[in-house]
C-alpha cells in the first residue's frame, strides 16, 4: 500500500500499489502526482515534515501538544522543548525539576496542585498499621527476651498492644473516620521499643 500526501501534508488517497514500485515512477501509478507530493508506506494521522530527511512522519507527543492536538495529563508538563512525565513527589519550579522526599506515613499521597505530600490515612488505618507492625513480637519467647532486656519495655509493649486493640474495636464500630491524629490519642512507642522492633525484624 502507498499513501499520498500533498505539499501541505494533507492526505489525498491510498493506492493499492507496492511502495517500492511506486516511488520508482510515481506518475505511472498516479498521473496527478506532483514533485511536491509525498508518498509513504505508513498512513499518518498527524503528519509532519522531518527537516533532516525531508520526509514526513507522525508527530511526536510534544509536536502534537504544540499544535493543540494533545492535552497534557495531570502528571505531564512542558519541559525543555519536550513533555516530561513527572513521578509523585516531583514538580517544575523556575524551569528546574524539584523532587520532594516522601513523608513517612500509612497512606501518603502526592498533591499535584500544592506540590506537597499528605497522609490521607484515617485513624483506623493508622492504628491498624501500627498494630500490624508490632503484632509479630507478641510471642512468649519475644516477650521473655524483652523482660530480660528491660522489664519496663515488656510492660510498655503489652500496654500499647492492648490500647491499640481497643482503638481498633472502637474505630471499627464508628461511622465517621477522621484523618490523621486529630480526634484520638494513638500511643507512640518509645525509641527503645522501636529499636527492639527493628532488631526483631532483622532476625
Amino acid at each position: 500500500m502507498t499513501h499520498i500526501y500533498d505539499n501541505n501534508l494533507k492526505f489525498l488517497l491510498t493506492l493499492n500499489y507496492n511502495y517500492e514500485d511506486f516511488i520508482k515512477n510515481p506518475q505511472k501509478f498516479y498521473p496527478e502526482w506532483q514533485v511536491s507530493y509525498y508518498a509513504t508506506q505508513e498512513k499518518y494521522e498527524h503528519p509532519t515534515l522531518d527537516s533532516e530527511s525531508n520526509t514526513i512522519r507522525e508527530m511526536n507527543k510534544y509536536e502534537k501538544f504544540k499544535a493543540g492536538l494533545y492535552e497534557l495529563a495531570y502528571n505531564e508538563v512542558e519541559y525543555k522543548n519536550d513533555i516530561l512525565t513527572l513521578e509523585a513527589g516531583q514538580y517544575i519550579k523556575d524551569n528546574e525539576l524539584v523532587t520532594v522526599p516522601k513523608l513517612e506515613g500509612v497512606r501518603v499521597e502526592w498533591d499535584w496542585n500544592t506540590h506537597t505530600w499528605e497522609d490521607k490515612a484515617s485513624n483506623l488505618e493508622i492504628v491498624q498499621s501500627q498494630y500490624s507492625e508490632y503484632e509479630g513480637m507478641d510471642t512468649p519467647s519475644t516477650l521473655e527476651e524483652m523482660k530480660r532486656q528491660d522489664p519496663a519495655l515488656a510492660t510498655e509493649y503489652l500496654n500499647m498492644m492492648i490500647e491499640l486493640r481497643g482503638l481498633i474495636y472502637t474505630l471499627s464500630a464508628s461511622k465517621t473516620q477522621s484523618v490523621g491524629y486529630t480526634a484520638i490519642h494513638i500511643p507512640v512507642p518509645s525509641e527503645k521499643l522501636k529499636q527492639f522492633k527493628d532488631k526483631f525484624k532483622r532476625v
